[in-house]
């Protein structure tokens, strides 16, 4: 084939690929509250195969976002544009056997790039607009986040307000001290049949986050609000159990590594078209 690139578009020099080849470095600067949802209704937004843990303990998270290919180390000179990106996240920390870490059930990001990237790999996301707050301590209306420091972030799509998170900073907290269930996330990998010959794809993923380093977090009261539309699933979450809001920042590597840990697919039979 004459055409290449790691995603479509692919183009004579791969030039025109939307996505580009992994590795990615990446980094959050991140509010996450924690709440607890009770183990039934966890349960129906984690695929099959993975366990709730902690009577359904999950998290809402906003943050903004940088990434950096490896195979373009000056990107975010060149175009910083293809580097900065804010997404929303709500899911659920899960286990499967003795492998535990993350599901994130419903992800909004603010570009197209990071979005097929993401059904590439099995994280669902969706085009949103994401938005939080940003401290700079020179504005005299700010200072540096401590005690009493209030923080938010907020996730739009298609008119609806679907995600409200806060903080109001109270401590100090060692990294070690946040739940994270590790640095692994579980992914479903879905791609529907588009045509009798053509089979569904639905896998269970796992992805070891490589390299990944936490700086300093702050904890304190949480706010949490769940909005309403016509395509979404959140309202459900609306009498979840708030237990603690973090917000910090962290870097990674997400690579193209990932471990099949279930498929779920069903062999079916091959129809002959003409």
């Amino acid at each position: 084939m004459n055409l290449t690139g790691f995603t479509n578009p692919l183009s004579p020099s791969g030039r025109a690929e939307l996505v580009e080849q992994t590795p990615h470095h990446i980094s959050s600067d991140a509010i996450r509250v924690i709440f607890r949802a009770g183990r039934d209704l966890a349960a129906r937004y984690l695929p099959d195969g993975l366990e709730p843990v902690e009577d359904g303990l999950g998290f809402a998270y906003v943050a903004d976002m940088l990434k950096v290919s490896a195979h373009e180390p000056d990107q975010a000179f060149l175009n910083p544009e293809r580097t900065q990106y804010g997404e929303g996240i709500v899911g659920f920390f899960a286990k499967r056997g003795e492998l535990a870490g993350r599901f994130s059930a419903f992800i909004w990001v603010t570009q197209d790039w990071s979005m097929l990237f993401g059904q590439a790999m099995g994280w669902a996301k969706k085009m949103g607009q994401v938005h939080r707050t940003r401290l700079n301590p020179l504005n005299p209306g700010m200072q540096a986040i401590g005690p009493g420091t209030k923080l938010a972030g907020v996730v739009h799509r298609h008119g609806s307000r679907l995600l409200r998170v806060g903080i109001e900073v109270e401590r100090a907290e060692r990294p070690q001290d946040m739940p994270t269930y590790g640095d692994r996330s579980f992914m479903l990998r879905y791609f529907p049949s588009v045509g009798p010959a053509i089979p569904e794809t639905r896998q269970l993923l796992s992805l070891k986050l490589q390299g990944m380093r936490t700086g300093e977090v702050f904890s304190g009261r949480p706010h949490l609000e769940f909005g309403e539309s016509d395509n979404e699933e959140l309202v459900p979450l609306r009498g979840v159990e708030l237990v603690r809001a973090y917000t910090f920042k962290q870097g990674w590597t997400t690579d193209a590594i990932l471990e099949l840990v279930h498929d779920y697919s069903e062999p079916r039979e091959v129809v002959a078209t003409r």
